[in-house]
């Protein structure tokens, strides 16, 4: 079979990426001021918590570091399990904001506890693709992603989507966040992305012969780490793992050496000199590196932007790595064994 029909929703819908940021761009402004009039005038939230599972998990993540970098408010990731295996009720969440993203809205766990956070007196922010479902139908307000279908098991346009969003909300709880004329810039940064794939093809030629893979990166690119991990695992069967550049510190990057890769995700902001650092012990284990960022020597670049939003970038070069590496194995990426496209965890 022809490589370049393996994977073609996957592909597909990955290139729809600039449209559909550019409709949430448009947005960026009132989604962020629909999530301020939450709290009236009220002074806005108490924290802020977020409640996903999966690829949204990451989007999350890349909202925990928005909300605390511009308001300083506590905030967390629920952990579902503590209401659903063991029974705690999320009694001390009155007058938080909790931000349940599901790109169906139609995880049970997901729903169960967004109506939860409600019956509390938290206010309730639904992220979701489909706008008439459970989740949307639970939550206060809904910021719908306007994706259109996506029909690949890897989710790839629905989570920038979501990256996006949260930064939106975020946006509407304190001041010194990504800006709409910021969010604005997105859309060419991706298709400019989604256009250059030489570096993609080198990098894919060297990790669709390893087995195992550490992916790594710090704020705005440890969730797009996670994500990446999440794309290589789906997608190949490829052991990667996403890291911290922190943690990794602490023990994994014992894993590495010459045969168990590292890629290195490190954008422009002041925590991403440490991962570019970890270039010297790396090579001291004669660990092969795959460098991807904005610094001129990288083998995946893209353009350097200053703030959050380059999570959504190195996210998507996850995304074309991933499919690379699954055509080169000889993989259909749109239907990887066992998984399906919506998972119903309770």
């Amino acid at each position: 079979m022809n490589a370049t029909r393996l994977g073609r929703l996957m592909d597909a819908e990955m290139r729809q990426q600039p449209a559909v940021l550019a409709a949430m761009a448009d947005r960026f402004a009132d989604v962020g001021a629909q999530a301020a009039a939450l709290f009236g005038g009220g002074g806005g939230p108490a924290g802020v918590a977020f409640l996903a599972r999966g690829s949204s998990d990451h989007a999350a993540l890349l909202g925990r570091y928005a909300v605390e970098l511009q308001t300083g408010l506590p905030t967390c990731l629920v952990a579902p399990s503590l209401a659903t295996a063991y029974g705690r009720e999320p009694e001390g969440f009155r007058g938080w904001l909790l931000i349940a993203l599901s790109q169906s809205g139609r995880t049970p766990e997901i729903v169960d506890l967004t109506r939860r956070y409600a019956a509390v007196g938290a206010r309730v922010v639904a992220i979701t693709n489909d706008p008439d479902s459970a989740l949307a139908r639970t939550a206060h307000y809904t910021v719908g992603l306007e994706a259109g279908p996506e029909r690949a098991v890897p989710a790839t346009k629905t989570v920038t989507s979501q990256m996006l969003a949260v930064l939106a909300l975020a946006s509407g709880l304190g001041t010194g966040g990504m800006t709409a004329p910021q969010a604005a810039e997105l859309p060419a940064a991706a298709a400019q992305l989604l256009t250059d794939t030489a570096g993609v093809d080198r990098a894919a030629a060297l990790l669709a012969t390893v087995d195992r893979l550490a992916v790594v990166g710090r704020s705005a690119c440890y969730p797009a780490a996670l994500e990446t991990a999440l794309k290589l695992q789906e997608t190949t069967g490829l052991m990667a793992h996403g890291f911290s550049t922190a943690d990794f510190r602490h023990g994994p990057i014992a894993v590495t050496g010459p045969g168990t890769p590292a890629l290195l995700l490190a954008g422009s902001g002041p925590a991403d000199t440490d991962t570019l650092d970890l270039r010297y012990p790396l090579t001291a284990r004669y660990a092969p590196i795959v460098l991807a960022g904005t610094a001129n020597e990288a083998t995946l670049t893209w353009p350097t932007l200053t703030h959050l939003g380059e999570c959504l970038l190195a996210t998507i070069r996850g995304q074309q790595l991933a499919l690379a590496i699954s055509r080169t194995l000889g993989i259909d990426a749109d239907h990887p064994t066992g998984l399906a496209k919506v998972t119903l965890t309770h």
